[in-house]
């Protein structure tokens, strides 16, 4: 009957009384697409609105304890709120937290976090993530717990350090639905220094891109929830101000001679970063940096500008923030923390109300598919992409309208034996969507080719050619690839006495695909002379640099070095020691084959005997040469042999099979095999980098 159909169907959208999550499962079929899509347009009809408070805060602790009661930030308000979102940055800046997942600091703030909750209602966590230094806690009220489905509770992280191996900066989230309302929370720590703009632009595109909540088939992203709040230390600095100017303004309340020069307050609405959020009015005085203990503005050396790096904000129809205030009496981190308080309107559903417009849409859809064909209209039938290379985006849009008089939906599907839409190259967004009839989509063409792609465009066992197929039509998209010495093999690049690009196509597959010392006379390089360019770069200018292999590059002063490689122009490398650095990572990290050949792999885990094929040895032992003569500065570049152990341990050693045995029964099983795996690997490298290597 319908009461059964209308269960089946809730079950199915995960759409449910408001107990459970409304949230489920996407839809699969066309049609439940369609009824989807219309009961999100008439949801008003069927909903009612039960206002909650959701406090968010965020704090960057400075790798120190808490030392001091935290009522202050946490109850600030008179009333409870019903949900906390608390993000910490720099909870713990030991080396050690970059090499184990456990951290003391972890426990000691969550303890104290509980101790200090609002003593006027009793609070579970829902959910905690920690990536490093940055951890993000959800607290709920009690009473609120039987309208949150836990099945559907999910978190992530995005580490956007150093090569995405670091997540001494990143992003981690937790995502899940109060009665009809889906909520996501983010933590982010970005980019440091006043001149890193444009990076920290980037670590935000890269945590927003990259965040999916696996819990769901598909997965779902972050701006697939109704309400979301992203709080952290995102580190915008004030430009165009002198110091005594901000110090002046700030500590006579002159915020608003201050804000226009604030990097992401210049930017909210007229830029791509943090499309669509929101941010209240900052009232309070810059939350960095202040001489640890006190409210006194920097005096060290380097005497930062006041800066507000902490912030809060928030995107989604519903949320109206009550306050806005930075805690100036908690003293324990060069920061102060941040809270928010916001009112929500969450919505919960009306069964007999629910039931009815199900019922209409139901008819409605009948009517519709009984008397209309879907039609659609593509702006372009086919991509051509000129000139594209190693780690540099390409990108354009296709449009597509409905012409015809039913919804439709717009899909595009996997090609026979393939196991997705598209090559790992090219990415399509949105790749699922639908149409009302007169409605158009723009869909966005990306070509990117990294690390995973380029060692088979290189040896042409790959092209950049591919076809997306859109019901009933294929979309054809082309290029030609720059080859580049990213993602070309040892063998091939000992080989070559001048740039890649100077050598023509069927000569450099000829290279690539067959080692042969009769191509150049027998004469081949000890090491590729572009490992050897950095490395000496690094050598000659960045022995003493501070945080050398932990601070990330510029994206695109790594292009930059790429090109210069690739083409021998300019003599030099360009960009900073930390983009040479993250080069050098990544140009490893793009060998086909390891440092330490897959073959190799296991023998090493289990000795630090020598199984390595002649090349392969000499850019292991030069390259562990390198890392030793960097540790003899490490009181000026504060490297660590046990961090560099395991940062190396990852890009000389890569399995020649995924880490995770299948035959493994649980998850928690499964880490403790990727760990002592990790362990053995990091051992291994440290064995070379505390002693001489030995033939």
């Amino acid at each position: 009957d319908f009461t059964d159909s209308v269960d089946s169907l809730q079950q199915q959208l995960g759409i449910s009384d408001g107990v459970e999550m409304p949230v489920g499962n996407k839809p699969v079929t066309a049609r439940e697409t369609f009824v989807r899509h219309y009961m999100n347009e008439r949801e008003d009809e069927f909903t009612n609105i039960h206002p909650l408070k959701i406090f968010c805060g965020t704090w960057n602790v400075n790798g120190q304890s808490p030392s001091e009661p935290l009522n202050e930030w946490l109850c600030y308000d008179e009333d409870p709120p019903d949900i906390y979102a608390l993000g910490f940055q720099e909870l713990d800046l030991s080396n050690q937290a970059y090499i184990f997942s456990e951290s003391t600091k972890d426990v000691e703030w969550q303890k104290a976090v509980r101790n200090y909750l609002h003593p006027g209602a009793r609070y579970r966590k829902i959910k905690s993530v920690r990536l490093v230094g940055v951890l993000l806690i959800v607290f709920i009220q009690e009473k609120h717990i039987p309208f949150v489905n836990r099945n559907f509770i999910d978190t992530d992280s995005v580490a956007t350090g150093i090569m995405g191996i670091m997540g001494n900066k990143g992003g981690v989230s937790v995502r899940l639905t109060l009665h009809n309302t889906s909520l996501c929370f983010i933590n982010s720590h970005l980019a440091a220094h006043q001149e890193e703009y444009e990076r920290r632009n980037q670590d935000y595109r890269d945590i927003e891109s990259k965040t999916k909540f696996k819990q769901f088939l598909p997965p779902l992203n972050i701006n697939e929830h109704d309400m979301i709040f992203w709080i952290g230390d995102l580190n915008y600095r004030i430009s165009n101000l002198g110091i005594n100017d901000v110090k002046k303004y700030a500590d006579e309340g002159l915020y608003g001679k201050m804000l226009p020069h604030d990097q992401l307050s210049s930017q909210l609405g007229k830029s791509d970063v943090f499309r669509g959020y929101c941010e209240g009015p900052i009232t309070f005085t810059p939350t960095y940096r202040y001489d640890t203990g006190t409210n006194n503005w920097d005096s060290s050396e380097k005497k930062r500008i006041p800066a507000w790096c902490d912030r809060v904000l928030f995107k989604g129809n519903g949320i109206n923030q009550l306050r806005y205030n930075s805690h100036q009496t908690l003293c324990v981190s060069d920061h102060k923390p941040v809270s928010a308080l916001h009112q929500c309107n969450i919505r919960v559903i009306d069964q007999t109300k629910y039931k009815k417009v199900y019922e209409e849409i139901m008819k409605k859809l009948d009517k519709i598919e009984n008397e209309y064909l879907p039609q659609v209209k593509l702006s372009c039938t086919e991509f051509s992409f000129k000139d594209v290379k190693f780690i540099e985006p390409r990108s354009d849009k296709l449009v597509v309208s409905n012409i015809g008089q039913a919804p439709v939906t717009i899909e595009f599907i996997k090609k026979l034996d393939d196991s997705d839409i598209c090559k790992p190259w090219l990415q399509v967004t949105p790749s699922k969507a639908v149409l009302k009839p007169d409605e158009i989509l723009n869909i966005q063409i990306d070509i990117y080719v990294e690390k995973a792609s380029a060692a088979k465009l290189n040896s042409k066992d790959d092209t950049l050619d591919d076809i997306l197929v859109l019901h009933l039509h294929g979309v054809p998209v082309t290029g030609n690839y720059l080859p580049s010495s990213f993602g070309s093999s040892i063998e091939a690049l000992i080989q070559m006495h001048g740039p890649i690009r100077e050598l023509d196509i069927p000569k450099l597959v000829e290279i690539v695909n067959n080692f042969d010392v009769t191509f150049t006379g027998g004469r081949l390089y000890m090491v590729p002379k572009e490992i050897f360019r950095m490395v000496n770069h690094i050598h000659l200018h960045g022995l003493k640099e501070e945080s050398l292999f932990q601070q990330p590059g510029l994206n695109s002063e790594i292009q930059q070095i790429r090109e210069c490689l690739d083409t021998g122009i300019p003599e030099t490398l360009p960009g900073s020691i930390h983009s040479v650095a993250e080069s050098l990572l990544l140009f490893l990290e793009a060998l086909p084959e390891s440092v330490i050949p897959s073959i190799a792999y296991y023998k090493c885990l289990d000795t630090s005997n020598n199984y390595l094929l002649n090349f392969h040895r000499n850019v292991f032992k030069y390259l562990c040469a390198f890392l030793r003569e960097l540790l003899k500065y490490s009181e000026d570049n504060n490297l660590d042999v046990k961090f560099l152990a395991s940062m190396f341990g990852e890009v000389f050693l890569r399995p020649p099979k995924p880490l995770t045995d299948p035959r493994l029964k649980s998850d928690a099983h499964a880490k403790q095999a990727r760990r002592m795996e990790d362990d053995k690997r990091a051992a291994f490298i440290y064995h070379f980098l505390t002693n001489e290597y030995d033939d």
